[in-house]
């Protein structure tokens, strides 16, 4: 069956072997975007005209050469859409591509580990949706652009066979423009309200920085251009920094707008975004490290921004513009929100009553400023690390997810016996790091972690949600956790 605009004559299909194209809107919401790299590019020319006093060249000769290259864009997409097909057959996904050159990708469905729904801003316009398809890698795999409707059917399907179930490919109602992600079986953990996105980010070190270098920027124009003409140019200077901090702004508030955290049987879900809506799916079990970051502004009120390593997730953008995958779990959360959600991830552990041993003395010779905040310490289902200055850093691993250790000095922290300890997951978005160690006590740390790592991996037990527990310490716990997880699954 070859279905061209994804509207489904039948409740369901036979999933043996389902042949489709994308949407055939595709090549125009590709186009838009060759359209909108080209308005951007086209108004630093015509700035750089009156800038450089340059001839302008006539207005005929300037829409020719725009109507050419949106023509250009829309045959060569066009193409593209003709040449491009997706296949389900009974064990696998496969897309076909290319047009002198064929590719072909095959994806086995036990190999899915999470899909994410994008809807960047000019397909949402049409009703269109993105999935992305992780499968354990840092290349996550396209579909791009399905109906809406056929996106979540899809994105339900293959999940469901992921998980070895026997599935349909079920015709869905198009669910309509909405600001969430919520389906009958999501139990909405938290939302953040639009009040404290605004007040995270105005309070946030990148804003604050943004503020200093400014003001610094125009103080030093001003004393350096008193004259009348020095004055228009910190002017100019002022409007283009109000409008910097006005633009980091919006694109925090509208890329985490309405941050809803929900609970599923597969795992965690987060939606966010008010002009391109992102649906991202988080399995716990692939979790491989939590890092909690916190500004200058945020201690007294003890808000957090929490970001997750996951494997095969690489380094998106956390401002969610882009049509990447974020990293950020909570964008500002209180204390009281970090609780929940890291009770939700890992529910036997505690990061909070890990004790913590700081680093000594000799350690503010490498590290004069932090070093008093530098400190790590260890349970038997964690590691947690603490590091930073202005922003503080706490760096949460579960044992099982620890694949290396290593120590790393210099020759003067060889010379104050100070060493640091790198903590390596299977995650490729930041590697933990222990700094101003005791170098008498750190291989000793480094051997008693090792055991550890490896005690759990032998040990660990992984419940329907993902949830990681010792068989050893907390058997009768996990093993409750699991049935009320299947239980909830069957429902």
């Amino acid at each position: 069956m070859t279905s061209g605009d994804d509207h489904d004559t039948a409740a369901s299909i036979d999933p043996v072997k389902l042949t489709e194209r994308p949407h055939p809107l595709t090549p125009l919401i590709r186009a838009w975007v060759v359209l909108l790299a080209l308005l951007i590019g086209g108004a630093r020319e015509v700035f750089s005209w009156f800038t450089e006093d340059r001839k302008v060249p006539s207005i005929d000769l300037l829409l020719g050469s725009v109507g050419v290259i949106v023509v250009i864009a829309i045959v060569v997409g066009l193409i593209s859409w003709l040449t491009t097909r997706f296949v389900i057959d009974a064990d696998e996904l496969r897309i076909e591509s290319g047009v002198l050159v064929r590719k072909s990708q095959r994806i086995a469905f036990d190999k899915v580990t999470s899909i994410d729904v994008l809807q960047p801003l000019a397909a949402r316009m049409f009703a269109l949706a993105e999935l992305e398809i992780d499968i354990g890698s840092n290349d996550r795999v396209k579909l791009r652009y399905l109906s809406r409707a056929r996106a979540y059917s899809l994105r339900d399907y293959l999940l469901s066979r992921a998980r070895g179930h026997h599935a349909e490919v079920i015709a869905s109602v198009d669910p309509g423009l909405r600001l969430d992600d919520l389906s009958a079986e999501d139990e909405v953990l938290l939302r953040i309200p639009p009040s404290q996105l605004t007040l995270g980010a105005l309070t946030s070190n990148e804003f604050v920085w943004l503020v200093v270098s400014i003001t610094a920027t125009l103080v030093a124009a001003g004393i350096a251009a008193p004259t009348f003409g020095g004055l228009f140019m910190v002017l100019a200077l002022a409007l283009s920094a109000a409008s910097a901090l006005i633009g980091f702004v919006v694109r925090r508030f509208t890329g985490q707008f309405n941050f809803t955290l929900s609970v599923r049987p597969a795992g965690l879900r987060i939606s966010r975004g008010l002009t391109s809506l992102t649906s991202q799916s988080i399995p716990p079990r692939r979790i491989q490290s939590v890092r909690l970051s916190q500004s200058v502004l945020w201690r007294r009120q003890r808000w957090y921004r929490a970001e997750i390593d996951i494997l095969g997730l690489g380094i998106h953008n956390e401002d969610g513009v882009s049509a990447g995958v974020s990293s950020v779990l909570l964008p500002v959360a209180t204390i009281e929100q970090v609780r929940q959600v890291l009770a939700e991830i890992w529910p036997l552990a505690d990061w909070e009553k890990v004790v913590l041993h700081k680093a000594p003395w000799r350690a503010h010779g490498i590290h004069p400023l932090s070093a008093p905040f530098l400190a790590i310490g260890h349970d038997e289902l964690l590691v947690v690390s603490r590091h930073g200055w202005l922003e503080r850093r706490w760096d949460l691993i579960p044992h099982a997810r620890v694949q290396s250790i290593r120590i790393s000095h210099g020759p003067i922290s060889r010379l104050l016996r100070i060493a640091n300890l790198g903590i390596h997951t299977g995650g490729s978005r930041f590697t933990p790091l222990a700094l101003g160690l005791d170098a008498d006590h750190v291989r000793d740390r480094q051997n008693e972690l090792i055991a550890l790592a490896q005690a759990h991996r032998s040990d660990i037990t992984v419940d329907v949600h993902g949830h990681l527990g010792v068989d050893h310490h907390a058997s009768e716990q996990i093993n409750a956790a699991g049935s009320a997880g299947e239980a909830a699954g069957s429902r």
